[in-house]
């Protein structure tokens, strides 16, 4: 029984590590957009609370796209010339 008690607590232990490292490292490399102060507050909430921050981060900012940037066209690239 004590067995399945540590392997439960490593489990999580393991996902909120998880959880912590994936919200730090799309914060800092993927959302260029993102205010500063935000990206504090989300690397702070990930190191207190994991992957249950990591959960929400994804549905609130990742699933959104609140931070994307957007891409030119193909056809609005081309519409600049310089002469």
């Amino acid at each position: 029984m004590f067995d399945v008690v540590i392997g439960i607590w490593g489990l999580i232990w393991v996902l909120n590590i998880a959880g912590f490292a994936w919200v730090t490292y799309d914060v800092v490399k993927n959302q260029k957009l993102m205010p500063e102060s935000e990206r504090l507050v989300w690397i702070f909430m990930a190191f207190l609370f994991g992957s249950f921050v990591a959960l929400v981060y994804a549905i609130s900012i990742k699933l959104n796209g609140k931070y994307e940037e957007v891409e030119l066209e193909e056809n609005e690239k081309e519409e600049v010339k310089v002469w």
